[in-house]
């Protein structure tokens, strides 16, 4: 199956990956799985969407290290049409706003590694 050309808008290339994920909000806790990740973001599908701008604390647990505590805010959601029952059918796109130097360099390894 081919896919379509598109031109890549991202400044950040992104890579697949499939790592749990809790966002930490005010409200309470939210799991979900990071999808895509790049230096700048990630695409995470969850069972409970935030609101767009939302400000919340990612706890990424991933490759036998221990959590990464990022600051991100919902920029986008994606919320299918279809009335399916999958628990993690609702996808938001991130953008970090608060990522420390180690927590950027094992992002930024992941990429090159998997790109």
């Amino acid at each position: 199956m081919n896919s379509p050309t598109f031109v890549q808008k991202r400044e950040h290339p992104r890579v697949p990956v499939s790592w749990p994920v809790t966002m930490v909000t005010p409200e309470g806790d939210i799991d979900g799985m990071i999808e895509n990740i790049s230096t700048g973001g990630a695409y995470i599908r969850c069972g409970t969407p935030l609101v767009q701008k939302d400000l919340f604390i990612l706890s990424i647990l991933a490759q036998d290290r221990e959590h990464s505590w990022i600051g991100a805010e919902v920029m986008w959601i994606d919320i299918p049409l279809s009335a399916d029952s999958n628990d993690m059918a609702i996808g938001m796109g991130v953008r970090f706003t608060n990522i420390s130097v180690e927590d950027l360099q094992f992002v930024s390894n992941a990429v090159s590694e998997l790109s």
